[in-house]
């Protein structure tokens, strides 16, 4: 009976704690942060992390809930946002982008194959099943993840 429950203790601790790692190319451009290579997107309960590599050196950009990590330094979501895209973004906007959903307000969705189209003024939003690309030609900002095909 012991061994019983460590072996669904287990299957719930290892369900519950796992984390799915993903090979991505990524581009965050803004006025303020360029960055641009290869990587890894992780997501686990309550966070999404990006390990990026670019000429050696390694960037972790994380979401946890409230709060935006650049190599360890946070700040709150809403904060980072208006600090590094403006203040017209909502404050889950990079939850949206990397889960590849609708932005509210953010234009009518028009539906392409896999994935849909948004567009507000200079704002271009796309999904597709392999990523993601959003653009704002005014702001000079362009978020771009590529999923990448895992080899073997």
């Amino acid at each position: 009976m012991k061994k019983i429950i460590l072996f669904f203790i287990g299957v719930l601790f290892f369900a519950g704690c796992s984390v799915k790692t993903t090979p991505v190319y990524v581009t965050f451009k803004s006025p303020k942060l360029k960055i641009s290579d290869q990587g890894f997107l992780k997501e686990g309960p309550g966070y999404k992390e990006f390990e990026l590599y670019k000429g050696g050196v390694g960037y972790k950009l994380t979401l946890k809930n409230s709060v935006v990590c650049i190599n360890g330094q946070c700040m709150d979501k809403g904060k980072f946002i208006k600090e590094y895209l403006g203040e017209e973004y909502p404050s889950d906007f990079f939850d949206k982008v990397i889960e590849g959903k609708p932005i509210e307000n953010f234009g009518k969705i028009i539906r392409k194959g896999d994935g849909f189209i948004q567009k507000k003024g200079n704002i271009l939003y796309s999904v597709k099943k392999n990523g993601v690309l959003f653009k704002d030609k005014s702001k000079n900002i362009i978020l771009l993840i590529k999923k990448l095909r895992e080899k073997g």
